[in-house]
């Protein structure tokens, strides 16, 4: 098992923590975003683990190996340590301890990214062991678990070949065809991601990257180990900005809940409104009435007394208009609206932002998983027709 890339491990245990957690400021931030790239924890076993593995494999490392998993005390542990298991089930391999390779590769998580690898090293122990039988159902065991793997689709056909150069022809046969099924449909999957990328905006941002079950799996992980890629930047942004518009949609029911009060509250006083104003409206035309009459009788005492009292009962009636208020959304209500709609608008932008970035990535990883599916279906077609060319 060759070296790992100390920044393909570390943006992998990256993706694998819960990434939603890092939003979880989102409500009581102004810049979320910021926020969200904080820097994954790295203890000193983590920084010695990531070390070791970015170099050549040795027997000289089984004591840090063992030691990790004994004896570190770190978050990253449950995945790290499947790392460390698999190397140093690849140095039992290379010394010839078969049992103690499977003893280590048994230990590694099931869901764990490290788990296609572990399979395939596993299948190794029983080819070292001379167990062809054994191993060949591994491949097939691989290909069941882990249909969108490249590598998995590879072990069918390489357990065909091996069927078909000892001349059991009806066990190879449905192998090569299992894996052209396997590559058709991985094929097809990366088209529908390629033309709908929505489920994989969904992927990235409501689940952990797995063991590459799925195309969508191996497709994440290529993704993630892309040092030129932006996918991790744009999960980020993704995740805070889908928690930023469940905190705004919250914040939108409660200010409707609000507008709805204010407008039950303004309903109560339309009646009262309506009555005042028609009453201002008559009072405000007995005003104009008296005045014109008594521009031609200005001495009419019993006039002007009507003026006055007609005037006072209008600026009572603005008195009370102008307690009642008017109709329109008062005025803090209308700036928290307006607020709203900005923010609102600011997190569709980054959204649209974070599945540009992730659709580049995509685009940059499927060529290269498609040629490589694409190969493994010429050469299980191969092995097909060398086999039906021997029965005919």
């Amino acid at each position: 098992m060759g070296p790992f890339s100390r920044a393909a491990i570390a943006s992998l245990t990256l993706t694998l923590l819960p990434l939603a957690s890092m939003a979880d400021s989102a409500c009581l931030s102004a810049a979320p975003f910021a926020a969200s790239s904080s820097s994954l924890a790295i203890s000193q076993d983590d920084e010695q683990l990531l070390d070791l593995l970015g170099h050549q494999a040795t027997t000289t490392q089984a004591r840090t190996l063992l030691a990790y998993n004994q004896h570190a005390n770190s978050i990253n542990k449950p995945i790290l340590g499947n790392y460390a298991r698999l190397r140093l089930a690849a140095l039992a391999l290379k010394d010839g301890d078969t049992a103690f390779a499977r003893q280590q590769l048994s230990e590694v998580e099931q869901n764990s990214p490290a788990a296609v690898d572990a399979a395939f090293l596993l299948a190794e122990s029983y080819r070292r062991d001379g167990d062809e039988e054994r191993a060949r159902a591994w491949f097939i065991r691989i290909a069941a678990r882990f249909p969108g793997n490249p590598r998995a689709v590879s072990g069918l056909v390489l357990a065909g070949d091996d069927w078909r150069n000892q001349g059991a022809d009806a066990l190879a046969l449905p192998v090569y065809n299992l894996a052209l099924t396997k590559a058709a449909e991985n094929l097809n999957a990366l088209d529908q991601l390629s033309s709908q990328p929505e489920q994989l905006y969904r992927t990235l941002t409501n689940t952990v990257a797995g063991n590459s079950t799925t195309v969508m799996d191996q497709l994440v992980l290529a993704m993630v180990r892309d040092n030129d890629s932006q996918v991790l930047t744009a999960t980020r942004q993704l995740i805070a900005a889908h928690h930023q518009q469940k905190c705004l949609d919250r914040r939108e029911t409660d200010l409707h809940n609000a507008i709805q009060h204010a407008t039950a509250r303004d309903l109560t006083n339309g009646a009262f409104r309506t009555a005042a104003k028609r009453e201002k409206t008559a009072t405000e035309q007995e005003i104009a009435d008296l005045q014109r009459i008594l521009q031609n009788a200005p001495d009419a005492d019993e006039l002007n007394a009507q003026l006055v009292d007609a005037q006072e009962r209008l600026e009572r009636l603005n008195t009370r208009l102008n307690k009642l208020g008017g109709t329109a959304l008062p005025a803090a209500l209308q700036q928290r609206k307006d607020q709203l709609a900005r923010e609102k608008q600011q997190v569709e932008s980054n959204l649209t932002d974070a599945r540009r970035r992730v659709r580049e990535a995509l685009q940059a990883q499927l060529p290269e998983l498609e040629t490589f599916y694409r190969n493994l279906a010429g050469e299980a077609q191969l092995g097909k027709a060398q086999l039906l060319q021997k029965k005919s």
